[in-house]
């Protein structure tokens, strides 16, 4: 009787090679995370001493807005990832509690481009 002795590295590298979707979109959403919270930092700076420069700070409230916008609608995508309902594969939960996160995902997906798509429809017809 043989018995196989499975390396844990070759596991490991099997999952890190199946998940690297899921891999690359964690990292972007700390990048962005992490540029987000930048951005608070230097809304605060620019407006504790530098409050004469308005335009400076509109900007890097855009900048704040645009982080957050961009934050939910990954993480919409994340769950929706993780959480679809048509594929087999358990992610630690099952049943109706993964429904729920993958249409909360839908929906945050879709509250997010609502968001943008009338920000943008509306300062385009109110000049």
């Amino acid at each position: 009787m043989e018995r196989k002795i499975i390396s844990t590295n070759s596991i490991f590298t099997m999952a890190e090679k199946k998940d690297i979707i899921l891999n690359n979109m964690l990292l972007f959403i700390l990048i962005v995370k992490v540029m987000w919270i930048l951005s608070l930092f230097s809304h605060f700076i620019l407006k504790s001493y530098y409050s004469q420069y308005h335009e400076y700070i509109k900007i890097d409230e855009d900048i704040e807005d645009l982080l957050h916008d961009i934050f939910t609608l990954t993480i919409g995508l994340l769950l929706i990832y993780l959480y679809n309902h048509l594929t087999p594969r358990e992610v630690c939960i099952k049943g109706h509690t993964k429904l729920y996160l993958y249409s909360f995902g839908i929906l945050s997906l879709v509250g997010t481009l609502q968001k943008i798509f009338h920000s943008h429809y509306f300062e385009q017809r109110s000049i």
